[in-house]
This record gives structure tokens, sequence and C-alpha cells, in this order.
């Protein structure tokens, strides 16, 4: 464990054992993993009797500025705290009650203290994650919606709107790749270095650069095409995910009308 988190982690601790309507807590995430470093943020799952869990939660704010004032906090989820501190340690907090135990795997989970022996009922390891049939549907009518936008931001020289669109693509490229990552935890978007194999990060790697130019956001759009689409078929090919062919072809005749150009290639 990176020992810029020992102090927190201590201090954590010490504040929820002191509560007795804790009955355990857990780390999650990269903590729990063993692949912290000390850019990762400290994930915490805990788990209260649920008829102290709304009480709880309406006293969890009191009770994290105990363990580190926060100069952020969010709820969400309902019972999902996300916080920044002044020296900016990113934690979070999940509150859970004894039967979400059992949904849990060991493998995902370190614990910090478990007075209760609520241990014994996590599930063994998992199995690694295959590929979300309605994920990749998703992600791939999103991207075909926004590969659309292309002739309008062109048309009107909305050049800087063309830069906003080449990053989202992008970021529809990194999810999909995600989807492909067979183990249990993937964790997050900012792991992407131990989580892709090679030739996926230099796909990554390789896409242009974008200025607010017509030929560079038209570039830019197309080599994310060129590296989503074929990826996108195969995983929906292999995981059974319905493909939207008439949205793809309809998009497909556009380009071509539109700009001359031809999605697939």
């Amino acid at each position: 464990m990176p020992e810029t988190a020992e102090p927190f982690l201590d201090r954590l601790v010490e504040v929820l054992q002191a509560d007795p309507r804790v009955l355990a807590a857990w780390l999650m995430g990269s903590h729990s993993r063993g692949t912290a470093d000390r850019y990762s943020d400290v994930d915490v799952w805990l788990v209260v009797e649920p008829e102290a869990r709304a009480e709880f939660i309406a006293d969890w704010p009191k009770l994290s500025d105990r363990v580190a004032p926060s100069v952020l906090r969010q709820q969400v989820f309902g019972s999902t705290f996300l916080h920044i501190t002044a020296d900016w340690q990113r934690w979070d907090v999940s509150i859970g009650v004894p039967d979400d135990v059992a949904n849990r795997t060991r493998s995902t989970l370190r614990p910090l203290f478990d007075r209760a022996g609520l241990g014994a009922r996590l599930l063994p390891p998992g199995a690694p994650l295959a590929p979300d049939p309605v994920k990749i549907s998703s992600l791939t009518t999103e991207f075909l919606r926004v590969m659309g936008l292309l002739p309008v931001v062109l048309g009107r020289r909305e050049h800087v709107v063309g830069v906003s669109g080449a990053g989202l693509l992008r970021g529809l490229v990194v999810q999909l790749f995600l989807e492909d990552v067979a183990v249990e935890d993937r964790g997050g978007a900012l792991h992407l270095n131990t989580l892709l194999p090679p030739e996926r990060l230099r796909q990554l790697t390789d896409l242009p650069g974008v200025e607010a130019r017509h030929d560079s956001v038209l570039e830019a759009h197309l080599a994310c095409a060129r590296v989503f689409l074929p990826v996108a078929r195969q995983l929906a090919q292999a995981s059974g995910a319905q493909w939207p062919t008439e949205l793809e072809a309809a998009l497909d005749r556009r380009l071509r009308t539109e700009l001359g150009v031809n999605l697939n290639q």
C-alpha cells in the first residue's frame, strides 16, 4: 500500500470502529487488488444494520469530517459519498447492509475490520467479466449518432465543436476496449496502462490529435471510426449484441452524400 495512504486509512478505521453501527468495512478498487499507487483514490465499502442505515447516511457528513474535512463531498446513488480533502486525497464510501455481502466476492475486497464475521458470507472469486451485449449495442449506437453530427459541424464550420465531438468518440473507443478486458474487476479508465493489451494501447496512442480545422476534425472522426467499428462488430458477434444495421447504413449514406467519405474505409 502506498505510504501516503496509510495515515489516512488508520484514521478512517479509527473513526469507523468507534461507531457501533458499523459492522464491517472493506477496501475496494486498486487498494484491494494490490495495484494502488500514490495517485490512487481510496474506495471503501462498509456495512451497517438495515434499521441504522438511513440514520447513518444522514450522519455521514459529520462522520466523514472526523476522518478528514472535505472541500468537496457529493452524495450519489443514495448511499455512496465521494470526497476530496484539502490536500486532494480522493476517497469514496459506499454504505450497505448485511444482506448485500453475499453478492460480493472476496477477491474484490480487502478487510479493514469485520467484527460481525460477515466475511464468511462473501462469494468465492468470480469469473472474468465478458463483454456486455447491452453495453456493446449502446456504445455502438451512440458512436454512430455522434458521427452523424459531423456533416452539421463541418457544414457550419463549427470546428471547435468538432474537437469536442472527436473527444467524445475517443472516449467511446476507450469504453469499448474496456468491455473486452476479461478480468473480474476492471477498475476505471485511469488504469488503461495496466488493463489494456499493448495492441489496444497502441491503437489509442496512434489516434491523431485534433485541431479546430476542417481537415483535422474530419480525420479525427474517421480515425476513431476505423478503430471503433471493427472491434465493435467483433464484440457484438461474440456477445450476441444487437447491431444497429439501419442506423449504420443511414450514416454511411449521409457521409457519402455530404462529405464524400466512406464510413467503412
